[in-house]
């Protein structure tokens, strides 16, 4: 645990000009059987629309294709709602040895918000050497795979997908094998590598944000950050027992929901929960007061994507998050940090999402970017310096 704290809001923020959202989409070519399609239909049913007996047989071979392919893609209870698989690798007491001493990789994926944590907190504690990092990007089949995409007159900062700089294996199925034990199970980032025992250390997003917050203080280059100060750790994991479920995850159980009622439910719990913050942050510059912590940074990955991806993508539609306007202002507020910019790469998060979730978007077609996510609109002035920066007093909110 550092000894000191930094004051995030005391760090210089970059030029506006400094920063450039890679292009980089995954287009599929044309079709070539489109037009004999076209010849075919034209020749059965002319310009009218198909018949009912084949439209009510489409639709039936859809859906049932759609519940196998979501039953693998989200898996869900009986009730339809999506239940998240736990992380099988813990960083625990039991194996907090000196990792200091160790080798370490990171394996992140762009348009994860899961993985996006890490990236944040390794930036902000100065952990780019100590922890070298390996971008993945997603395949057609939903598989990590590393495969750098080459992004001309791109800002040399912004984060893209590269090679596996440690193991040199073509995806990430291939890299959880390598271990001594092998591995059959779902190959998922974050993860944390040990180069030389070649071993999966850790592939639980909070487990290795707290890790790079106060495991690794003698090799970050900002060791008198702290992210979990002793003093907030009780308001920090109230906050966390309520953004998880509810915002988190909440944004992934609407999107996967397989049924009305669990869709319903869902998305009643996100916007409930949403209202609640927004109240809090007109008061609170961050969730813990003046202080930026772990709770934020999980906040923030999943408001960055949520007029991206989720509003959209998954039916988080009653409101947009640029109609919250302290919610709005408290996630350019953290945007504006130096580093956390570089991580946000919104082509990569936008075609991680529409182009590969195919249950959701069969079509692959990608919306235009929302004007709010611009990188000018997320550098305009947020003003939240002037709350203040006493600490908040520990919450008591029942959310439905």
């Amino acid at each position: 645990m550092a000894n000191t704290f930094l004051l995030i809001s005391h760090l210089p923020i970059p030029a506006r000009h400094h920063h450039v959202s890679p292009r980089m989409s995954l287009k599929q070519p044309p079709n070539p059987s489109s037009s004999l399609l076209t010849s075919i239909t034209n020749l059965l049913w002319g310009s009218s629309l198909p018949p009912s007996l084949l439209i009510s047989t489409v639709r039936t071979s859809w859906h049932s294709t759609w519940q196998l392919m979501m039953s693998q893609l989200a898996p869900s209870d009986s009730s339809g709602r999506y239940s998240r698989p736990t992380s099988k690798f813990r960083i625990t007491n039991n194996n907090n040895n000196d990792f200091n001493l160790l080798l370490l990789h990171l394996y992140v994926g762009l348009a994860c918000p899961w993985a996006h944590r890490t990236l944040i907190v390794r930036a902000l504690k100065g952990l780019e050497e100590a922890v070298p990092v390996t971008i993945a990007s997603p395949g057609l089949d939903g598989s990590w795979e590393f495969n750098p995409v080459p992004v001309p007159d791109r800002d040399i900062h912004i984060l893209i997908p590269t090679v596996d700089n440690a193991n040199g294996c073509r995806n990430l199925k291939q890299v959880y094998r390598l271990r001594k034990e092998g591995y059959n199970g779902r190959s998922t980032v974050p993860m944390l590598w040990d180069v030389q025992n070649k071993q999966v250390l850790c592939n639980e997003s909070y487990d290795i944000i707290q890790f790079f917050n106060s495991g690794l203080n003698g090799l970050a280059a900002n060791p008198g950050l702290d992210l979990s100060p002793t003093a907030l750790k009780g308001n920090m994991e109230e906050w966390n027992r309520i953004i998880y479920p509810n915002v988190n995850n909440g944004v992934y159980r609407c999107g996967f929901a397989q049924s009305q009622e669990a869709y319903d439910t869902a998305v009643n719990q996100v916007f409930s929960t949403l209202d609640m913050i927004e109240d809090h942050l007109g008061r609170s510059r961050y969730l813990c007061g003046g202080t930026l912590t772990l709770s934020d940074i999980c906040l923030f990955t999943t408001l960055i994507r949520f007029d991206l991806v989720y509003n959209v993508l998954f039916k988080c539609t009653k409101r947009k998050l640029l109609e919250y306007p302290n919610l709005h202002a408290y996630m350019r507020d953290i945007y504006q940090i130096p580093k956390v910019a570089e991580t946000c790469n919104f082509t990569a998060i936008m075609d991680g999402y529409y182009k590969i979730l195919f249950p959701l978007n069969p079509g692959s077609i990608q919306p235009v970017m929302p004007s709010g996510c611009e990188h000018e609109i997320l550098y305009r002035p947020h003003d939240r310096e002037s709350l203040s920066l006493a600490e908040s007093k520990s919450i008591k909110v029942q959310v439905p």
